[in-house]
């Protein structure tokens, strides 16, 4: 690791990505050579498909995914992370795994959009509209185009072998807002895909309903691809830099008190 930057890896380097922003935890294990344009993914496992459960799921999932691959921890080049939007426990969890791990192998962390993983998770590709329940009518949303990458036949400038990695590339900003704010700014072309697709389904124009997608979170898949893109615009930091984004501030963080009960003055004060 650069030790300075952290910002480099070594080419063909094993990398280790997860994701736990979203109702799905998700992890993936492979190789990366940007030089050659090559890219192989070793192996992927859908944690859990269940809230907030991957606390106690997430390491033994780990350890057994590069237990399969025949390698350790120690050998990994770069630790992917889903730094979010997403839920306070399962983004915390995730960021706090991949620093750890980070730590110890004594290599750079990769910041991955949870919403480009969930974008990716759609395999026809194209213009793709990753959408996250933020709860209080709004959504957590950006559009992205999708480029799942293709084999060539011919040498491409820079990537010897003819192939293509897959792309994930924004297509303006991560917005939390309500869906119609959402989709004034974006064209209707978009397919939609997410854990935001069910609780708002009923408010988008017919033709966009007809397309969209509704999951519990990225694939392990779309979230090495997302990956592959990350490592590619060279979003690699030091472990330590690593920052959660979550759906929204909690109402403490906004200063306001809603007590879940009504007070009562004690009798015997």
């Amino acid at each position: 690791m650069d030790d300075e930057a952290g910002e480099s890896m070594r080419d063909n380097g094993l990398v280790l990505a997860l994701d736990a922003s979203t109702p799905r935890c998700v992890i993936a294990l492979g190789r990366i050579s940007v030089a050659r344009g090559e890219a192989s993914m070793l192996g992927g496992e859908i944690v859990s498909d269940a809230a907030n459960q991957a606390s106690g799921r997430l390491i033994p999932a780990i350890e057994a995914l590069l237990a399969g691959a025949n390698v350790s921890a120690s050998d990994l080049d770069a630790v992917a992370c889903g730094r979010g939007p997403g839920t306070f426990t399962g983004t915390r969890v995730a960021v706090a795994t991949a620093m750890g791990l980070a730590l110890g192998a004594g290599c750079p962390a990769i910041e991955v959009s949870t919403l480009a993983a969930v974008a990716a998770s759609l395999e026809r590709g194209g213009p793709t509209l990753a959408l996250l329940d933020a709860r209080r009518d709004e959504v957590y949303g950006a559009c992205f185009e999708v480029f799942h990458g293709e084999s060539t036949g011919e040498s491409t400038e820079g990537h010897a072998g003819g192939t293509v990695l897959p792309r994930v590339r924004p297509v303006g900003g991560e917005r939390c807002l309500g869906l119609a704010a959402l989709l004034a700014d974006i064209s209707h072309d978009v397919w939609p895909v997410g854990p935001g697709v069910e609780p708002y389904l009923d408010a988008m124009p017919a033709e966009m309903r007809a397309r969209a997608t509704a999951t519990s979170g990225p694939t392990p898949r779309g979230l090495w691809h997302a990956t592959l893109d990350a490592v590619v615009s060279r979003r690699l930091v030091q472990p330590a830099a690593l920052r959660a984004v979550y759906l929204r501030q909690s109402y403490a963080e906004m200063g306001v008190n809603v007590p879940k009960n009504p007070f009562k003055k004690n009798p015997f004060v």
